[in-house]
């Protein structure tokens, strides 16, 4: 008790420093432990570089794919009749107006959806040139990825607009046709 007695303020605040600094030395080493880790984690190579990393990627990888939905021109599963009709009354295409039953529809597995139009025209004896022909095949795949003409067949006219060409005749340049397309999708999630 004396040592106590005889001891000056000076020497009282270097012993509680001396046991503050003794009893928060686990607490600095901890935190000393977390920067490195967080300093090895945030260098060249380390953990957060790669997350940073393939963040980016993802995120371009989105950008793209948001780039190529937007340019879509068929956006909607219902919308498909719709689309069809717009091409075919398209100033390059000039079809008119085309028939278009409802669609086979058929499921596959893995929940893949195939809806089939049978595509022709209002009039079946109506003729077209071939370019306005190939500008429609043309057009229903170019616009859209999920469309694909799957069956197509055309037949000549001849000059008087029979459809029978007798193979001495010289068909003109006029022709019917019917095709295909086929949309595959996944159904809509309810």
């Amino acid at each position: 008790m004396t040592f106590l007695k005889q001891m000056t303020f000076a020497q009282g605040m270097i012993i509680v420093c001396l046991l503050g600094s003794l009893a928060l030395s686990p607490l600095l080493y901890g935190n000393y432990k977390a920067i490195g880790e967080l300093t090895a984690a945030v260098a060249e190579g380390g953990e957060l570089s790669k997350l940073v990393a393939r963040i980016q990627s993802n995120s371009l990888l989105y950008s793209q794919l948001y780039e190529q939905k937007s340019g879509e021109a068929l956006q909607g599963q219902g919308r498909t009749t719709e689309y069809l009709l717009a091409i075919a009354g398209d100033d390059n295409v000039d079809l008119g107006r085309i028939n278009l039953p409802r669609p086979q529809v058929n499921e596959s597995g893995g929940g893949i959806v195939d809806e089939t139009f049978t595509i022709k025209p209002d009039d079946p004896t109506r003729a077209f040139d071939r370019v306005n022909i190939g500008n429609f095949l043309f057009t229903v795949e170019n616009k859209t990825r999920r469309l694909r003409v799957t069956q197509f067949s055309m037949d000549a006219l001849n000059a008087t607009g029979k459809q029978k060409v007798r193979p001495e005749d010289l068909p003109s340049d006029k022709w019917t046709f019917s095709c295909r397309v086929t949309s595959r999708s996944r159904p809509a999630s309810d």
